[in-house]
Formats: C-alpha cells, structure tokens, sequence
C-alpha cells in the first residue's frame, strides 16, 4: 500500500484538509502507475488490490475518492462502491476500467467512468472535477 500527502482542500470549518484518494486495481504494475501519477498530481494516495481492502480503507482512510476497477480479485468493484456509498453518500466512486459501464452509472453507485488507458490524462481530469476546488 502506498501513501503520500500533497494537495489541500478546505474541510469543514474552513480548515485545511488533505484531497484523499483511494485507487483500487488488481494489477500491481497498473496500482504502482496510478499511485506515482496522482502523487504526482500532489494527493495523498493509497493503492490496494483487493476490494474487501478498499471497503475496509474507506472507513478508516476516508478518501473523497475511490478509484476502483469494476472487476477485483475478491469481489465486484461495484459491490464494494454500494457497500462504500451505504456508508459514506459525500465519498466519490469512480470506476477505472475496459468494461463497459451500463448508461445511467448510479446503477453501480457510481459518480464517474473512465476507461482504462496507459495515459491518465483522462483519470486526473477526472479527478479534477470531483474533488472540492
């Protein structure tokens, strides 16, 4: 698991809070790409492999985004963004994947799709829009 501290955004009270990301994939090398992108992009990130992994981080981390892919050794990624939504509704899921996402996404629970691309250019813009500015 990895983990770096970088952008800020306001909490609640006007204090200052680090943006969280929580990224989820099966494929190390995929998990090791997207953990140096968006700590480059100065968040504070944790990468996992497993979906019971990111239920159980997103109580204890509480990311304002997860990033997940739809299929996860253990388990659906999308059974894991409900269980992380019936918890927490402010935490943005955001599945990261090749497999199609059905047309309405709050069908999965889910407030983005990306495609899967070796270019994150898509994945931060992404990011980008939900976090709070």
């Amino acid at each position: 698991m990895g983990v770096f501290r970088g952008k800020h955004h306001s909490g609640k009270g006007g204090a200052e809070a680090m943006s969280r990301i929580l990224f989820a994939d099966g494929e190390p090398h995929i998990r090791q790409l997207c953990l140096e992108e968006l700590q480059d992009e100065g968040y504070e990130v944790q990468v996992t492999g497993r979906a019971a992994e990111v239920v159980r981080l997103a109580d204890s981390f509480q990311p304002d985004i997860v990033i997940m892919e739809v299929i996860l050794p253990d388990m659906s990624g999308v059974e894991a963004g409900r269980m992380i939504k019936g918890t927490n509704r402010r935490t943005r899921v955001v599945f990261y994947s090749h497999v199609s996402p059905p047309h309405d996404l709050s069908s999965w629970g889910a407030d983005g799709f990306v495609v899967k691309s070796p270019n994150l250019d898509g994945l931060k813009a992404a990011v980008r829009r939900l976090l709070p500015a």
